[in-house]
């Protein structure tokens, strides 16, 4: 065999190897792929384990059975948006079925339009879970929980809780189930109407809470013998006329066998003196709330170029529909208000005021003459209760947050324990109050609290690291030295000494 041959042989024996080992290769890089695509681990290294998902979580993941598009509305330099980022990657990686968009309102105006149009959204920085024909909206505010005690001292407010696990898997769960808490507002009484667009109408609550995340109804009471089966939560929104006896004890009943109302009773003045009765007064007492016969002011809290009616109340309880909004001291604006407090006598039902005035607010009785008002004797003197919440005192063995989400899990939602929410004003809820955004916020709140959204699920917040390097101007002096002239000498003369030596 000549030398040429040998040579020609050993070329084709090389090309060979290096086309098989080429191709081998590509079957391993192709396989690695695969299976870190099917089978991939994510870490989380935080100490407070901030982006793990609960058992509960990762259980529910794997019952859907649907495709559900997750678009976060949310700005890149927005605090919560790396967490919610994480946070939704794990969802991602945790079913096939969910996928997930950002869209950047400030870089894609028109994509964030567009995408605003179709959800029919009010505002931005929201989360929305999107199923096809149905939807849910997780609002911004929902996702975290702020220390406002700096912000007196010139300081922002400090993130103290992430809930984002807690909302994303409450939201994903309603929507598995295809159900809206169904929410009726009764008509027939001079009530506010959901389909009113004037500044005292209620278009904008149905705008803002209607569409994706409740079913909302009018529903005339009067010659009804019970309240629609299947609804979540009644809703009477100042009524300005008597409701009659039959009425009266659907509501009772209503209540009795675990139902849920919001009443939102105003002081309407009577041709004859005095207020309206509207029966609701007395059938209140017995779930242990008494309303005044008076009107509400606080020379204190005035709202410029209004009477002295209209007042904003910035005192509230730690109760979970007023939380928010006594942390970030956010004010509440009412008009023409009543007093609502706790009556003494009810027993069996936790009852807790929710905001009051300032101690020199007070409740005026003698409306016979409201042009010139002042305080005396008869008078409810301040700081006056202006709302309450009430719900069934719990009986015998207290429910743990693992039999709460145990329950979420297999879907039963809400107990059937009764609740009940009474306000001394129905203009907060008005259009042109609810422009106001805290008076929006305690409406949601409200809702959610009363359809015991909140406990839902029972996933804790967790707390975020909030890693902070502090150095002074020395320190932060030399440390600038150091990476920008130090270290890159150094690597010069390491390439100097090389390219001496090799000279050599």
């Amino acid at each position: 065999m000549t030398r040429s041959n040998k040579k020609s042989k050993h070329k084709v024996l090389s090309s060979s190897l290096f086309g098989a080992g080429l191709l081998l290769a590509i079957v391993l890089f192709a396989i690695t792929n695969y299976f870190g695509w099917k089978y991939h681990e994510r870490f989380d290294w935080t100490r407070s384990r901030l982006y793990s998902l609960s058992e509960k979580t990762e259980n529910i993941l794997a019952e859907v059975d649907r495709d559900v598009e997750v678009v976060v509305f949310m700005s890149p330099g927005d605090e919560l948006f790396s967490a919610v980022r994480e946070q939704l990657a794990r969802y991602e990686a945790g079913s096939t079925r969910i996928r997930v968009r950002y869209v950047d309102p400030e870089k894609n105006l028109l994509e964030a339009q567009t995408l605003v149009d179709k959800y029919e959204l009010s505002h931005l920085n929201v989360v929305v879970f999107d199923s096809g024909d149905d939807r849910r909206v997780v609002d911004g505010s929902e996702l975290a929980d702020y220390d406002y005690s700096g912000v007196q001292y010139g300081q922002g407010p400090q993130l103290t809780g992430f809930k984002g696990e807690q909302a994303f898997t409450s939201t994903l769960l309603d929507l598995m189930e295809s159900r809206k808490p169904r929410i009726l507002f009764t008509t027939g009484h001079g009530e506010l109407s959901l389909d009113d667009g004037s500044p005292e109408g209620m278009s904008l609550a149905r705008e803002l809470l209607g569409k994706d995340n409740f079913e909302l109804e009018e529903w005339a009471s009067i010659g009804q013998s019970e309240v629609p089966s299947g609804t979540d939560l009644l809703v009477i929104a100042g009524p300005d006329s008597t409701f009659l006896g039959p009425e009266l004890q659907v509501l009772e009943g209503y209540l009795e066998d675990g139902g849920r109302m919001l009443v939102l009773l105003d002081p309407t003045l009577s041709p004859t003196g005095g207020l309206v009765e509207t029966g609701l007064e007395e059938l209140l007492v017995d779930f242990g709330v008494t309303v005044g016969d008076d009107i509400v002011v606080d020379p204190s809290n005035p709202l410029p170029f209004f009477g002295a009616e209209t007042i904003f109340v910035t005192s509230y309880s730690d109760h979970a529909i007023v939380r928010s909004l006594d942390q970030a001291q956010l004010p509440v604006v009412v008009a023409l208000a009543r007093s609502v407090g706790l009556a003494a006598e009810a027993s069996g039902y936790d009852m807790q005021e929710l905001m009051r005035t300032t101690p020199d607010g007070w409740g005026e009785t003698g409306l016979e003459n409201l042009q010139q008002v002042e305080l005396d004797e008869r008078d409810l003197p301040g700081p006056v209760p202006l709302a309450v919440a009430v719900e069934a005192a719990s009986e015998g063995a207290v429910e743990t947050a693992e039999d709460l989400s145990a329950e979420a899990a297999v879907g039963e939602g809400a107990s059937d324990s009764m609740r009940l929410v009474v306000i001394g004003d129905s203009d907060l809820a008005t259009n042109t109050q609810l422009q106001n955004v805290p008076n929006a916020t305690l409406l949601a709140n409200t809702l959610n609290w009363l359809v015991e959204r909140e406990t839902l699920v029972g996933i804790a917040p967790k707390k975020p690291e909030q890693v902070k390097l502090s150095m002074t101007h020395a320190e932060l002096s030399r440390f600038t030295w150091l990476v920008l002239v130090v270290l890159p000498g150094l690597v010069v003369l390491a390439g100097l000494a090389v390219f001496l030596r090799r000279r050599r």
